[in-house]
């Protein structure tokens, strides 16, 4: 039921029908977006449990060598695998802009392979892989924030057109029609009313009993 006043004239009607006329346009536009950024959430949904994986399964690769780290070196691991930028940029997900990842640049530091672990060698390239993975993540999950933010909001959209605007704007149709076919139908009767007032009286010609006529002698 519908909780909007409505005044019950013909230039309400026109305005409602109206509204009406513009909800029918923006709604399919609406659902279209909808429809967009929820097959986008589950793309998202999907490389981000892609990007997991493959974080965790180099965070083991790194993590065997685990012993080894707490070996002193002449240059720090976390030197070597320190990252000096991360360049980013945009891209349009059904309309939502996003940030992506274009590159990660790391310290360059130069270290003696001869005074160094050979181990050091064979972790590097995976810890850093893993760093790369790791910002990689952190953007895919940064995406689906903001996607799934855009969702909710068009889909609260949705529901205010599907649920409220429309129903309601359709009840207002209804009844505005329903009191004006009422206001007709009253005018009709009250018309017909008003001529039958108006109207002379038909005049009935009273006819006399025929009396017997005597006759005088």
């Amino acid at each position: 039921m519908t909780t909007r006043r409505f005044a019950l004239n013909k230039t309400e009607l026109t305005r409602l029908s109206r509204e009406e006329k513009t909800y029918q346009q923006f709604l399919p536009v609406l659902q279209l977006k909808q429809e967009q950024l929820q097959t986008e959430q589950l793309k998202l949904k999907r490389q981000l449990t892609a990007c997991e994986r493959e974080t965790a399964r180099l965070r083991a690769e790194v993590e065997r060598y685990a012993p080894l780290l707490a070996e002193p070196l002449l240059v720090p691991l976390t030197d070597l695998a320190r990252v000096e930028h991360i360049s980013l940029g945009e891209k349009s997900v059904a309309g939502v802009r996003v940030p992506t990842l274009e590159r990660v640049v790391f310290t360059e530091r130069q270290y003696s392979r001869f005074g160094t672990g050979v181990w050091v060698s064979s972790v590097l390239p995976d810890l850093r892989l893993l760093v790369k993975q790791s910002a990689e993540l952190s953007i895919l999950r940064h995406q689906a924030k903001l996607v799934t933010r855009e969702l909710r909001k068009a889909t609260q959209k949705v529901n205010l057109f599907e649920k409220v605007l429309v129903p309601e704007t359709r009840a207002g149709i209804k009844r505005i029609k329903i009191a004006l076919g009422d206001q007709q139908v009253a005018a009709v009767g009250r018309g017909k009313i008003a001529k039958a007032k108006h109207q002379p009286e038909p005049h009935h010609n009273s006819v006399s009993p025929a009396g017997t006529q005597r006759g005088h002698s």
